[in-house]
C-alpha cells in the first residue's frame, strides 16, 4: 500500500512539472511543440558562445541559465518525407562519426502525431560536461527540419522526463 501511495504522489508531482508545459508554434506556425512556460529566445550572448555562427539553429528557446535548450534548424538541405529512411542512414553514420565517445540511446526511424521523424538520443562530452541530447528530424516545406532537446547530465534528473515529453508533442501541421 506505501508503494501505491508513494507511486501516486510521484505521478502527480510529475503531473505538476508538466503542468508548466504550453504549446508553443515555430517557423511562423509549420511545426506546434509543448515547451516549459518559463523558457524563452536563448539571449544573444549565450547563443554566439553555444553555436557557432556556421552551424546556428533557426530558433533556439532555453531557460535562463542556458543548461536546457530547445532548438528548431531549418535546414537548407532539401528531403522529402519518402526520403526520411534513407537519410536517417546517412545521418546515423555522420553522428556516430562526429561523436565516437557519445553514449548512444536511440537511433531509429519512428512514426509520431502523423509524421515520420529520425530520433538521435545520446549523451555527448562538452567542454566542461557532458550533454544529454534528443534530436529529432523530419521534412517540412520539403527541407531538413532538426529539432534538439538538450540538457547537461547534471540537470538531467530533473529535465530528461519533461524534455522527452516536450519531443513527444513534435508536430508537422500539414503543408
Amino acid at each position: 500500500m506505501r508503494l501505491l501511495v508513494l507511486c501516486f504522489a510521484l505521478w502527480c508531482s510529475s503531473l505538476s512539472f508538466a503542468a508548466g508545459l504550453v504549446h508553443r508554434d515555430a517557423l511562423n506556425g509549420r511545426v506546434s511543440i509543448l515547451a516549459p512556460e518559463n523558457f524563452g529566445p536563448m539571449p544573444a550572448r549565450l547563443l554566439e558562445l553555444k553555436y557557432p555562427s556556421s552551424r546556428r539553429p533557426t530558433e533556439v528557446l532555453s531557460d535562463d541559465t542556458g543548461r536546457v535548450t530547445l532548438a528548431f534548424n531549418h535546414t537548407n538541405n532539401a528531403l522529402q518525407p519518402h526520403e526520411l529512411k534513407e537519410a536517417h542512414v546517412v545521418l546515423s553514420q555522420s553522428f556516430h562519426n562526429l561523436y565516437p565517445s557519445a553514449e548512444w540511446i536511440r537511433d531509429e526511424v519512428i512514426e509520431q502525431n502523423g509524421s515520420v521523424f529520425i530520433v538521435f538520443e545520446m549523451i555527448t562530452p562538452a567542454i566542461d560536461t557532458k550533454i544529454h541530447n534528443i534530436m529529432y528530424a523530419t521534412s517540412v516545406s520539403g527541407r531538413m527540419l532538426m529539432v534538439a532537446f538538450n540538457t547537461t547530465t547534471d540537470y538531467s534528473k530533473k529535465w530528461l522526463p519533461t524534455g522527452k515529453a516536450i519531443m513527444s508533442s513534435l508536430r508537422v501541421k500539414p503543408q
